[in-house]
């Protein structure tokens, strides 16, 4: 039985590593960005949260948008601990005061939308802590395990690929205002609907993005993070006059996150900056937050956040839940010594097996040879045989005649 599980863990886990797992819950939230780890394989977390925010937009003759956003983030750790595969993204429940008319004309309207949503693939591809120099245990010295080392800025390293596709016109760019931005439609122009400010951006559909994250721990408590994407702009474009060149619409996006575990390890703050910038919207967030660990699967997060300038305005408010479905296989040291030693074995049955073969093939054309061999010994032997025979044949005529001969001359002499 041993045997048959050594033997499933190898298969399923051909890029099998020292595992990244963690017996509690390894969340991203409550910030946004992406943590270097993935959560280990055979694992499924779901990753939620809901958001109460406001923005309000100046050039745009202070139109304004409130609304709820439910976000959510699915990720699986698949065929082994370093690669994961998640799926991101968004429902939007709002209200829209649209300003940016002339004459004071405005609109207000209530819409629930389906944001951005997508798909991608973390992949470990270094980590430190695999050197047990750098990150081994200090059993001779409490301080030294929790001063700074040189060591600790080498961070683990992760690269991040997928795509991001867009559903629906009035949400682009991450843009909340990109429908009260674009020119109004022919049908709609009149005396009382003209547009205050006009903006030509054309649709973004499918966004492919790639990017890095990278991952510090300091001190036993404290962890760092930084994500940096860069996220391309397939468009349609409806408005081709004025419109900028087509790689502005492209997204450069940095992420800078902050943890720190509390004394009380169930509890842990958060501080997070993010910049992200294109040709439609550009803008800096500060987040900050808690979690807190409600059991080793689940974990509770809240937090707070906003841009500090005026185009838009943004202000929200956030509380978030992570749950882990865990059917990872513990493996333990003695456990990965023998399938090592098991794996080893195998390697070497093979190789005998590979070796007999060629031995067989060899003697098999050694046999051969040896046959014809003693066939011609045997040819050799049976005209021996037939020689001492015919030699036998002739010393017996010989005796015979001698024989007949003394016969004779007895008879002679009785006579």
């Amino acid at each position: 039985m041993l045997t048959v599980r050594y033997f499933l863990f190898f298969f399923f886990t051909a890029f099998w590593v020292t595992s990244q797992y963690t017996e509690t819950i390894n969340s991203n939230r409550p910030g946004t960005s992406h943590g270097a780890f993935a959560i280990g394989w055979n694992v499924l977390q779901v990753e939620t949260g809901v958001s109460s925010y406001s923005m309000e937009h100046k050039n745009l003759n202070n139109s304004k948008v409130d609304g709820l956003n439910f976000n959510y983030l699915i990720r699986y750790g698949l065929l082994n601990d370093k690669l994961e595969v998640f799926l991101e993204g968004s429902i939007f429940s709002r209200n829209v005061i649209d300003n940016n008319y002339q004459n004071n004309y405005y609109t207000e309207s209530s819409e629930t939308l389906i944001g951005e949503q997508s798909i991608g693939f973390k992949y470990l591809v270094f980590d430190p802590f695999k050197n047990k120099k750098w990150h081994g245990e200090n059993f001779y010295s409490w301080k030294a395990g929790r001063v700074i080392k040189l060591t600790d800025f080498i961070p683990a390293l992760s690269v991040i690929v997928g795509s991001g596709f867009n559903f629906d016109d009035k949400i682009n760019y991450n843009d909340q205002f990109f429908q009260i931005k674009r020119p109004l439609q022919p049908d709609q122009i009149n005396e009382n609907t003209r547009r205050f400010i006009n903006f030509y951006y054309p649709t973004q559909s499918i966004s492919p993005f790639v990017g890095i994250a990278t991952q510090n721990h300091f001190k036993g408590r404290w962890v760092v993070v930084n994500n940096f994407f860069y996220k391309l702009a397939f468009k349609n474009l409806k408005l081709p006059i004025l419109v900028p060149k087509p790689s502005n619409y492209n997204t450069l996006n940095y992420l800078f996150t902050i943890t720190h575990n509390l004394r009380n390890p169930n509890w842990s703050v958060f501080g997070e900056f993010q910049s992200f910038k294109n040709s439609a919207y550009s803008d800096e967030l500060f987040k900050f937050g808690a979690a807190h660990l409600i059991s080793k699967d689940i974990q509770a997060d809240l937090n707070i956040g906003g841009s500090l300038k005026n185009t838009p305005s943004l202000f929200y408010f956030s509380l978030g839940f992570s749950k882990r479905f865990d059917w990872h296989i513990d493996i333990t040291d003695v456990e990965l010594k023998q399938m090592k030693e098991f794996k080893k074995n195998q390697k070497a049955q093979k190789k005998a097996e590979k070796d007999s073969e060629k031995q067989a093939k060899k003697n098999e054309r050694e046999g051969k040879s040896l046959l014809g061999f003693l066939k011609k010994g045997k040819v050799s032997e049976k005209k021996k045989v037939r020689k001492e025979l015919k030699d036998l044949k002739k010393e017996s005529k010989k005796l015979d005649k001698e024989t007949r001969r003394e016969n004779r001359a007895d008879r002679k002499k009785n006579k």
